[in-house]
């Protein structure tokens, strides 16, 4: 197992690596907590203030710029490669949403609770990463990566959760969840926007209008990220065959399948799988 994990000493730091470390494996997620302070960023051209008991999450792909903290700040920083974020969450159900809406919507703000406990995995993970390789290492590493993972995904699940409770303002916020939920337990079969508009009781129309609203992507484009999502861990992480994985995926024959993993991934499946 390759170093998966790394710790930026700083905010300058920990750009340079978001921008440069694990280019060639897809980039990597970067998490900031801010434990004290406050500090602002242009996150995808928007201005953003992370304070005190805030955390940022950065999937490969945000354009982040201009950084200044204001007074003394302490601040926590993890960088995690993106091919095995996406390694350690493949048997999850509803996990991999967190990217998609951590891309336009990067901030989130943790509880009590929260901040006392991903500062105890942070403090694990730092430790671990300080000590010799030897046995079971990549293993716990691996498992360490897993429960930091499934924690941000309860942080997101709250925080959209809470959003339910104010119906007349919240109403899209609601629908957008269930589409995240459908999404994740489809996984990747269903390439039609009408199943999940039905499902949904909406229009296509209208709920391509809320994921527009809500993380900046149409409902469409958030279907095919979802199944190709699906299809790359296939390629990257299980022995099925091409020809299985087009059955799987509800493709007329390989070569449709081929051409929709060629426009989404940039390579054919077999290519894909062979440089994985």
């Amino acid at each position: 197992m390759q170093t998966d994990i790394v710790i930026p000493k700083n905010m300058e730091e920990a750009l340079q690596m978001y921008k440069t470390a694990f280019a060639d494996d897809g980039g990597m997620v970067l998490l900031s907590i801010c434990d004290r302070g406050s500090f602002k960023l242009s996150i995808n051209g928007k201005k953003s203030t992370i304070s005190t008991g805030d955390i940022l999450i950065c999937p490969p792909g945000v354009i982040i710029e201009t950084v200044a903290t204001k007074g003394r700040s302490d601040i926590k920083y993890l960088g995690i490669r993106y091919k095995a974020f996406l390694q350690s969450i493949r048997t999850g159900r509803n996990v991999w949403s967190i990217l998609m809406y951590a891309h336009s919507n990067p901030v989130f703000h943790l509880n009590e609770s929260d901040r006392e406990l991903t500062s105890s995995y942070y403090k694990v993970i730092e430790g671990k990463l300080k000590t010799q390789r030897g046995y079971y290492y990549d293993e716990i590493i691996r498992s360490l990566l897993q429960c930091v993972i499934y924690e941000l995904c309860v942080i997101l699940n709250r925080e959209m959760g809470t959003k339910e409770e104010d119906n007349s303002v919240r109403s899209k916020d609601v629908i957008f969840k269930k589409f995240m939920e459908l999404l994740a337990e489809g996984e990747g079969r269903y390439r039609s926007l009408k199943y999940y508009s039905d499902a949904l009781y909406v229009t296509p129309k209208y709920l391509s209008a809320v994921t527009n609203e809500v993380c900046g992507i149409s409902a469409h484009e958030m279907v095919l990220n979802n199944v190709a999502n699906h299809i790359q861990r296939e390629l990257e992480f299980s022995e099925t065959s091409v020809k299985e994985l087009s059955v799987r995926f509800g493709f007329p024959n390989l070569s449709s399948f081929g051409k929709f993993v060629k426009t989404r991934l940039g390579k054919s499946p077999r290519a894909f799988r062979k440089d994985s």
